[in-house]
């Protein structure tokens, strides 16, 4: 992203950033549904997504960072995630957090695979990075809901 920065750099920035908030989010929330999971077979999933985000937040920061970008900050709160006030609530928000997250990183590849974009050999690995994420987040949705939806991330 250094040097002259087009239109499709910017969106693809964008998307990027999105993602990386979407990450963000997911890691903000799986700390408030953790503790409403202890004592359950939940809690070790919930911790395993949960390091698989941290992971990602810290990815996805350095990647922008090599990129030239400056990575978009984490909100120091999320008050639409609230509340969650049982095992059932939690377990309904880590759903929601993988969904976020799939569209989120969504969205990058499909800004990414944009025949414009498309031509810059450095956006392979971002196409591949996105379409891994999407597909982590579906599988982790699946697990949270005992169940595949047709398109994830949609």
């Amino acid at each position: 992203m250094v040097g002259t920065v087009t239109t499709a750099d910017r969106e693809v920035l964008a998307a990027w950033q999105d993602a990386l908030a979407a990450e963000q989010q997911a890691r903000f929330g799986y700390g408030l549904l953790g503790p409403r999971l202890r004592g359950t077979d939940s809690l070790p999933l919930a911790v395993s997504c949960s390091d698989a985000h941290d992971a990602l937040v810290r990815t996805v920061t350095d990647d922008l960072v090599t990129a030239g970008a400056t990575p978009v900050e984490p909100l120091a709160d999320y008050p639409s995630l609230y509340p969650v006030a049982s095992a059932k609530q939690a377990r309904t928000l880590a759903v929601r957090l993988e969904d976020d997250c799939a569209a989120a990183w969504r969205f990058l590849y499909a800004v990414v695979v944009n025949p414009e974009v498309a031509a810059d050999l450095t956006n392979a690995a971002l196409r591949s990075s996105a379409q891994r994420n999407l597909t982590a987040s579906a599988v982790r949705a699946a697990q949270w809901s005992g169940s595949t939806g047709a398109f994830p991330g949609l």
